[in-house]
Order: structure tokens, then C-alpha cells, then sequence
């Protein structure tokens, strides 16, 4: 049975571990080889447990195994990854569901994401707006991404 719970630091690593794989084999679209290691380098288990120190992450949770992740602070969603083997089985619809309706709790009106091309239509899907394209780092466009908003 699924379970979404707060993350917390023992979560790390397996969250690293699902976010590397997702980076290393799904057709993100629009990263480059030096790109993707920079994306993965920065969802390192370290880097995750000093970044939910501000962002309120949830992890999805099947048989005792985390199986996906998904967070938001007061102006975007961050890190919605889904192990590989778990996918097209509604985890990433159960995660975003959860972190929108506390973000609407909360009290935001507007939420934005900075989604990759291959999640795009899973967030338009919930209503996100395509805005732009963002090119990371700035010049070397090593990362592209689609900055989204959804109005609540």
C-alpha cells in the first residue's frame, strides 16, 4: 500500500539513487552529458538532506521502500522523480496532489515549477502554464528547463 510521508534523512540516498537513474536512462530532452551530471551531482544524498532544511519534501513510500519524491517551499515545487520501475502506476499524480493541496492549504495562490521537457505535459496536466525556457548555467545551456505556474 502507498504511503506519502515527510522525507527525512535515512531517505536520502535511495531519493539520490531513483533521481541518478531517471537522470542516466529516461529521455530527459534537452540536457547534455555534462548537464545531466550536474543535475545528478546536485540531488546527491548530502545535498537533498541540506536543501529540506527549506523545502518541504514528501516521499512516496510502497512496502517499506521509497519509491518516488516531490517537494515545494513558498514559491515552487522541486524534485518530482519517480523510481523507474513505478512508473505509469499514479505515484507522480499522488505526490504533486499531496505537495499542491498543503501548498493551497498553506495559503499560495501561484506555485511555479521548473519542470524538464519530459515532464512538461504531466504538469499541464494539473493545470501548469507553460511560461519559458530556462538555459543553465546561463551561456552554456547545459540544462534546459520550463518554467511553469499554476494558479490556484
Amino acid at each position: 500500500m502507498l504511503q506519502i510521508r515527510k522525507f527525512s534523512k535515512k531517505d536520502a540516498k535511495e531519493v539520490s539513487r531513483i533521481i541518478k537513474e531517471c537522470y542516466l536512462k529516461l529521455k530527459i530532452g534537452g540536457h547534455t552529458k555534462k548537464g545531466i551530471k550536474a543535475q545528478i551531482d546536485w540531488n546527491s544524498p548530502k545535498n537533498l538532506v541540506s536543501r529540506s532544511k527549506g523545502i518541504k519534501y514528501r516521499v512516496a513510500v510502497d512496502n517499506n521502500k521509497v519509491v518516488g519524491i516531490c517537494g515545494y517551499d513558498n514559491k515552487k515545487v522541486h524534485t518530482l522523480f519517480v523510481d523507474l520501475k513505478k512508473h505509469k502506476k499514479g505515484i507522480g499524480k499522488k505526490l504533486l496532489s499531496k505537495i499542491l493541496n498543503e501548498a493551497r492549504k498553506e495559503g499560495l495562490t501561484t506555485i511555479r515549477t521548473w519542470s524538464t521537457l519530459y515532464a512538461e505535459r504531466f504538469y499541464n496536466s494539473f493545470g501548469f502554464i507553460t511560461k519559458k525556457k530556462l538555459y543553465l548555467p546561463e551561456g552554456a545551456k547545459d540544462v534546459i528547463l520550463i518554467e511553469m505556474e499554476k494558479r490556484f
